[in-house]
């Protein structure tokens, strides 16, 4: 399979459900490293997390087209924060820290993402 061009690559949804997953796992799990979550479990609990997550979101994203209007796109963005943070709370205890850091790594990821993969 050969491309034309850069952006027709991520027409191929597997390679683009990939990539956004290996990104956002990456930005993820880098920015809690760099707040102080520096275990092996610890990590792998935030990689999985943002797994499961990111592939959800990106499949209803994939098959509902008007999630990308923004009033949804926000909704989604914070049922995934939400999400996330109980799935951290139960791992590593409830706290405000943890809820700030879920919600900023992942305005951080959908940014980037949303740069790399030309959402806007």
């Amino acid at each position: 399979m050969t491309y034309d061009n850069f952006w027709s690559f991520w027409d191929n949804p597997i390679l683009y459900f990939g990539a956004a997953c290996i990104l956002t796992v990456l930005i993820e799990t880098v920015f809690f490293r760099l707040f102080g979550y520096k275990g092996r479990q610890d990590l792998g609990i935030i990689a999985l997390t943002n797994v499961f997550t990111n592939e959800a979101l990106n499949l209803f994203l994939h098959f509902d087209p008007r999630a990308f209007d923004v009033p949804w796109l926000i909704i989604l963005e914070l049922l995934v924060v939400a999400g996330e943070y109980l799935i951290y709370r139960r791992a590593f205890g409830p706290s405000r820290r943890l809820l700030v850091l879920t919600f900023f790594a992942n305005v951080l990821s959908f940014f980037i993402g949303a740069l790399i993969f030309n959402i806007f």
